[in-house]
């Protein structure tokens, strides 16, 4: 896919379903978004996946 296919084609999701993803999903994406450059080769990003209460405090919070 060309850079500009992916800009046009990008979409904002409003709307999410209830049900949870399963985890070897979000493992996937995980794992092909730790082999993006990132500036400097600083790779400052934090993951966090957070289920039950943990989720529950979240949302409650926001």
């Amino acid at each position: 896919m060309r850079v500009e296919q992916a800009l046009r084609n990008r979409k904002s999701c409003r709307a999410f379903l209830d049900r949870p993803v399963d985890a070897e999903i979000i493992r996937s994406i995980i794992a092909g978004a730790a082999r993006a450059p990132s500036n400097g080769n600083l790779q400052p990003w934090q993951i966090y996946v957070l289920t039950g209460n943990a989720l529950a405090s979240l949302k409650q919070a926001t």
